[in-house]
């Protein structure tokens, strides 16, 4: 197959297409969704496919099939070829596109996990699934719905281009999310609580999935006896899972320089600036192995390495693909990946990483007098033109004089990114994995986590969603 693939990408080399890359993917899933005991989803799939794409003077073709073979792959390359060259001969655009430099990488990577899914009946997954069901609903009378969503997973990519890189990884992966809903006469809470990793199925058995979900259902039923908060500006604590959120949405979405390039990010022109608090050093870190955002290459070749964002306050880089790269004339970054072969690669963040300060949790609250505590996050938006996010928080506590008091529920965390930047004051040494989940982009999901300390802001607006 190799073989054939070089030729094929040669055969429109040899048309003057400036470039031309492959990812051809292979792999098979196992999902159970499991709703108030009720199995509404259980299946294992197989699914292939491929990904050409073909650049033409200043235009891109793209093509993709879920039928994998010789003459497919063929016409695959011909396909793109024609509507790359369609699209340059029709667009009147005059910018230049420019690949940053990279090597030509041949590897073939084969993470081994130390119990592969597939080894795993079917019947064992969803034991499991059901006792972390059985688990939850026995936490207390107060849980009124449980939902569970597993899956796990195991593909082959081979990756090829026609700068002369030939790739193939195999790696396993595998998630689990438990949400619980708690209900006290007309009031509603939740709890969630998730895991997951490119790893096997070691990471689902030395997790404890029962504790998951007495953790989520735990977390709705404490929320029901919480109050609202005050509100106003007020110096707010971040927990590793919220601070960490808060990076990835804030400055790494700001970071990505496709929202550069197209005048979207407050980040546009900023490199070298100081941007935020001196102590603060965040990164992208795509190496942490276990984790759910790891890769060893990317969808465009380039071997995963940590990438700073910010370095000692100040804005170091962006996050890039090769085409960002070489239109700003910057060092690239591995961070160009597609949710499958059917999409073309974007600018996406993998680990974001808050690196660790000096400030212990206790000293780092001592002097607030009148503050918030806030945990986790629930959802919310960020705006990366203008730079402002909305947040809410999982649960929280009201610090008074130092010390953690009422529980706090529907907590609304509101600003400017770069505010709360500079507003930030002081950093945890307690450096932790944080939310696991999915990133979502132009339509495109892919994993992602964050590993952060704790952070406090000297100041944040605070408001009660009813």
């Amino acid at each position: 197959m190799e073989e054939e693939i070089k030729k094929a990408i040669d055969s429109v080399v040899t048309k003057n297409a400036r470039y031309a890359d492959l990812r051809l993917e292979k792999g098979y899933a196992t999902v159970i969704d499991l709703r108030d005991d009720v199995l509404r989803e259980m299946s294992y799939s197989i699914d292939q496919g491929m990904g050409i794409r073909v650049l033409y003077n200043n235009s891109w073709g793209f093509c993709s099939s879920n039928e994998i073979s010789i003459p497919k792959l063929r016409d695959s390359f011909e396909d793109a070829f024609k509507i790359s060259k369609a699209l340059s001969e029709s667009s009147k655009k005059t910018e230049t596109i420019t690949l940053a430099d990279t090597k030509p990488v041949n590897d073939y990577y084969k993470l081994k996990p130390k119990i592969n899914p597939d080894d795993v009946s079917i019947e064992a997954k969803k034991k499991i699934v059901k006792d972390v069901y059985k688990a939850a609903k026995a936490h207390s009378t107060l849980i009124k719905s449980v939902s569970i969503s597993y899956f796990d997973g195991y593909e082959e990519k081979i990756y090829a281009n026609s700068d002369g890189s030939y790739i193939v990884t195999e790696t396993p992966a595998v998630f689990m999310r438990v949400h619980a809903v708690a209900k006290k006469g007309d009031l509603l809470q939740e709890g969630r609580e998730s895991i997951g990793a490119v790893a096997g199925f070691e990471v689902i058995e030395g997790a404890n999935p029962e504790l998951l979900g007495v953790k989520a259902a735990d977390k709705a039923v404490r929320l029901l006896d919480a109050e609202l908060p005050p509100g106003g500006e007020l110096p707010v604590i971040m927990d590793n899972k919220l601070s960490g959120v808060f990076m990835h949405e804030a400055l790494g979405h700001a970071a990505e320089a496709d929202h550069v390039l197209c005048g979207e990010s407050i980040l546009e022109g900023r490199v070298g600036d100081v941007i935020a608090y001196k102590g603060l050093t965040v990164a992208d870190d795509p190496t942490i192995e276990n984790s759910h955002g790891y890769y060893k290459y990317d969808d465009e070749g380039a071997r995963s390495k940590r990438t700073e964002l910010i370095k000692d306050g100040v804005l170091v880089s962006y996050l890039h693909t090769r085409e960002t790269a070489g239109r700003l004339d910057a060092m690239p970054t591995p961070n160009a990946r597609a949710a499958d072969y059917s999409e073309v690669p974007l600018v996406r963040m993998s680990n974001t990483v808050i690196e660790e300060g000096d400030w212990d949790f206790k000293d780092m609250r001592a002097d607030i007098q009148f503050g918030i505590y806030a945990k986790g996050m629930r959802g919310g938006q960020v705006d990366t033109v203008r730079g402002e996010f909305q947040f809410s928080a999982e649960e929280a506590f009201m610090i008074e004089n130092g010390a953690l008091t009422k529980r706090l529920k529907n907590v609304s965390l509101s600003g400017r990114t770069l505010d709360v930047l500079k507003n930030i004051d002081a950093i945890g040494n307690d450096k932790m994995q944080g939310t696991i989940g999915f990133c979502g982009k132009d339509g495109q999901e892919v994993p992602v986590s964050e590993y952060a300390p704790h952070m406090r802001v000297q100041k944040i607006l605070v408001g009660g969603l009813q």
